[in-house]
């Protein structure tokens, strides 16, 4: 869930970085593990800081990385994904803790916080596999449960796209705090959700994959507007967050079909949220901006159009 932040805030440049901030951390085995379990609950970004692969900043308990170095990270094997995650680490992670304790510093610049649970990308509907509350800070946790509700859907140890949309829509239906589109326009959507799920919402994924990174205050705002959608349209924002490990492992030699649908591998979800390990060879196959656009636009389809049904048959109970 999304910090009480101000627009022109989250427009606003952090500070130059100071040594401190910039300089990695020599931690120890704990505390590089309290950092992945309770505050890097993404499974590409906790695997990372696991691995050492993306270097932990500033301080333990107010951890920050780069965003050069996340960049990297993503656009390994000579792809652009890295691209793309700059922008949700801009757009939703801009903010360290301060002396309040709530997320409400700016980082500063080339940086960003590893404080995902009670940020702007932290949302209701979500999975449950890492954190518990969104609005809480330090809330991350493993949920080997709500992994096994998603492993469930596996056939021959294959992930096909629609049922981890259909897996999306569950979370959503489960979690009466879930936005759906906002209220704004909930009364149209109640009519028209397969229409706006089919064109506007694809619009906004290719929007995403397009964006090009910049340096200047008015682009910086444009990329957090963008995110932040994201983060008040839950079947969106979940959409996107799966959309990423699709687009991660979509061209990894190997990659199978089901259905004649992309599927992804439970033993390389298992790896990636559970054991933090990414999978053998990893860094020598593309990872593309467009592979997150048509994935996470796919998601979004099957996802709405099984929140539809999921409403439509509480309705008629």
């Amino acid at each position: 869930m999304m910090e009480d932040q101000s627009t022109s805030n989250r427009a606003q440049p952090g500070p130059l970085p100071i040594g401190e901030a910039s300089a990695g951390l020599q931690l120890s085995a704990t505390a590089l593990a309290a950092i992945v379990e309770k505050k890097a609950t993404c499974p590409f970004v906790g695997t990372a800081v696991a691995t050492s692969e993306l270097p932990v900043r500033n301080e333990a308990t107010n951890p920050l990385a780069s965003i050069e170095d996340v960049r990297m990270l993503g656009n390994t094997g000579g792809g652009d994904l890295g691209n793309l995650l700059v922008l949700f680490a801009t757009g939703n992670h801009a903010f360290m803790r301060g002396p309040t304790g709530r997320l409400d510093q700016p980082v500063p610049n080339g940086l960003f916080s590893l404080e995902l649970p009670g940020s702007q990308g932290s949302h209701p509907g979500h999975s449950g596999i890492l954190q518990g509350d969104p609005e809480t800070l330090d809330s991350g946790r493993l949920s080997q449960t709500d992994f096994a509700r998603l492993a469930s859907r596996a056939q021959g140890g294959l992930l096909k796209r629609s049922d981890i949309g259909r897996f999306i829509a569950e979370n959503l239906h489960r979690d009466p705090k879930a936005k759906v589109f906002g209220l704004r326009i909930a009364g149209l959507l109640a009519r028209d959700l397969g229409h706006f799920v089919v064109s506007v919402g694809p619009d906004l994924l290719t929007k995403l994959g397009r964006s090009d990174e910049g340096g200047d205050a008015a682009h910086r705002d444009l990329e957090q507007k963008l995110t932040k959608v994201l983060g008040e349209d839950n079947l969106v924002g979940s959409s996107g967050e799966f959309g990423l490990m699709f687009a991660f492992l979509a061209n990894k030699p190997g990659a199978k079909e089901v259905d004649g649908e992309p599927a992804v591998s439970l033993e390389d979800l298992r790896s990636m949220f559970i054991d933090k390990r990414f999978p053998n060879g990893w860094k020598s196959w593309r990872k593309t901006r467009l592979d997150w656009v048509i994935n996470a636009t796919s998601l979004m389809v099957s996802a709405g159009k099984e929140y539809l049904a999921l409403q439509r048959k509480e309705e008629q109970a």
